[in-house]
């Protein structure tokens, strides 16, 4: 009887943990689609609507909700909306549309059928000004109405029990103003320079990245009809072609997909802080992540290793990895893989080669070990993940500078070198094997190439003592920052996750940071001087 009792309950206990898992696995599908914020009608709120994007047909967890919380002075942590949406199932087309029908009814639009329509009423709109718009749950009742922060630090009072899920903020002054979820990943999407926020945001529809301000595009919308789905300027710098809003219905259309961010440990889309340091002939890792107060410390590699991390096995975060020089039999790329925490050794190279090419050269989501082995002939040397077997790409010759990047958007590294006797890159593109030449930069120049306008291709860029010349792959203008100073590590990367590389530098053991996204210039103390910063090993 004892035996029959213990096993009733571990099975039990088993369809609990089930329960659970399931239910998290459905709140953590959840991502904030699409808001209608300011329709064009002068008298009405009507056409407003918020839209969530799910698993088709999965049930959302009690106590789930959408909220827009106001963010400015005025009010701060004011709900001007707070639907609990928890217990419904997701469309079939896998969404979830949130309709006020408080005023009148939104001429002549009509939600289709594949969506779960909820409809409420609320004498407040979702929101104008600044902003913050979120899927949270919560383990206590939430209102429209409600003050989320009653002593106005920015962020909610912990006994509502509040767990931010997914959302974005649209802020006129960050300086001033709360980005509500900020610890969770919550940032601001919008321009810092105009009072008039957009009047809609679009979620691109092949991102499923919760928090990405990249994975967002906005704009005004036209000035009639009141259900119009017409996005009219000024647009988000990223905006596509074809964009528009689509209520109750897939996103309209899928983004750039942007290029992953160097030295990302945990795949949450941003560059993390990291050093290594030769300590009693070992190579230790220090690594804070970026967005948490997690810090790492791994000791992987030997005195004399070069540091590559990249996502060799696929999880979508980078691994520890170095390569060892040696000869031909014995040179080659220790990883530690971050998916299964195992060793994987890939003898690849010999004394004199160049790793800092290691990337996706066969278009398989997979990392590649790969070297560049400078001469008369010089050429590319690749292991495919996907084939398991060595290629060789003859390019380039005696005294150029490789160049790593994916110069055509394709999702695979190109063949590219600068030649320093005549100022040109010579890219062959793996997309058409088309050879590209582009007259940028100086032999002196340090080169930083990477996706610094968020198009999916590898923009030509130079630092130079403190300057950065991007010459943008979107529309060929070339963009002059200043940013550093002479003799500081140029550590290019994607530090606020909106898919587009940041100019940022390394100075005796701190990252002084630019942000592409708008946000205010960062600081992050980490390291010591003689450190090396991981993020200079894809610069030449």
């Amino acid at each position: 009887m004892k035996k029959t009792i213990n096993l009733a309950i571990l099975a039990c206990l088993m369809i609990a943990l089930t329960i659970a898992a399931q239910t998290d696995a459905a709140a953590q599908q959840l991502l904030l689609n699409e808001v209608e914020i300011d329709p064009p009608s002068t008298v009405s709120n009507s056409c407003q609507y918020s839209e969530i994007r799910g698993q088709a047909g999965s049930t959302v967890p009690a106590n789930t909700y959408f909220l827009s919380v106001n963010s400015d002075g005025a009010n701060f942590g004011f709900a001007n909306q707070a639907i609990n949406f928890g217990g419904l199932s997701v469309g079939a087309n896998g969404t979830i549309t949130l309709f006020n029908n408080a005023t009148l009814a939104c001429p002549n639009r009509v939600f289709p059928g594949q969506t779960t329509l909820l409809t409420y009423s609320s004498p407040l709109t979702i929101g104008t000004g600044s902003e913050t718009y979120l899927i949270v749950s919560s383990t206590t009742t939430l209102f429209s109405g409600q003050d989320l922060d009653m002593n106005d630090d920015g962020l909610f009072d912990p006994n509502l029990g509040i767990t931010v899920l997914d959302g974005f903020a649209l802020i006129v002054n960050p300086e001033e103003e709360w980005v509500y979820g900020a610890a969770a990943g919550v940032v601001n999407i919008s321009n810092t320079i105009s009072l008039d926020q957009p009047d809609a945001v679009t979620r691109f529809a092949n991102n499923t990245t919760p928090f990405a301000a990249g994975a967002f595009y906005y704009g005004e919308l036209a000035d009639s009809p009141d259900e119009t789905t017409q996005y009219a300027a000024p647009l988000s710098p990223n905006f596509p072609q074809g964009g528009q809003l689509t209520p109750g219905a897939p996103n309209l259309p899928a983004a750039f997909t942007p290029q992953k961010a160097v030295v990302d440990f945990d795949g949450d889309g941003r560059t993390d802080y990291s050093v290594t340091r030769n300590q009693g002939g070992l190579l230790n890792w220090y690594t804070a992540l970026n967005g948490s107060a997690e810090t790492r410390f791994v000791q992987w590699g030997l005195q004399g290793d070069l540091p590559v991390p990249e996502d060799f096995d696929g999880d979508g975060k980078d691994d520890l990895a170095v390569w060892r020089s040696g000869n031909p039999s014995e040179a080659g790329f220790y990883i530690l893989q971050s998916g299964s925490n195992t060793f994987k050794l890939e003898i690849l190279g010999q004394t004199g080669d160049n790793p800092g090419v290691v990337g996706d050269w066969d278009g398989d989501g997979k990392a590649d070990p790969a070297v560049y082995r400078s001469g008369a002939q010089g050429a590319f040397y690749y292991r495919s993940s996907q084939s398991n077997s060595e290629v060789t790409i003859a390019w380039g010759v005696t005294g150029d500078k490789v160049q790593r990047g994916d110069f055509d958007g394709d999702g695979k590294q190109d063949a590219a070198v600068f030649r320093p006797s005549n100022g040109l890159w010579y890219i062959l593109q793996s997309s058409d094997l088309q050879v590209r030449y582009e007259n940028f930069g100086l032999s002196s120049d340090v080169f930083v190439p990477a996706d610094y306008d968020g198009d999916s291709k590898t923009d030509l860029a130079i630092y130079r003592n403190g300057a950065w010349w991007v010459k943008r792959s979107s529309d060929a203008v070339v963009l002059v920052g200043n940013w550093g100073l002479a003799g500081d590590t140029a550590v290019p990367g994607d530090y606020d996750g909106d898919g587009k590389s940041d100019f940022a530098v390394w100075r005796q053991g701190i990252f002084y940071v630019s942000p592409s996204g708008g946000s205010s210039p960062s600081y992050f103390n980490w390291g010591i001087a003689g450190d090396f910063a991981v993020a200079n090993v894809f610069t030449e």
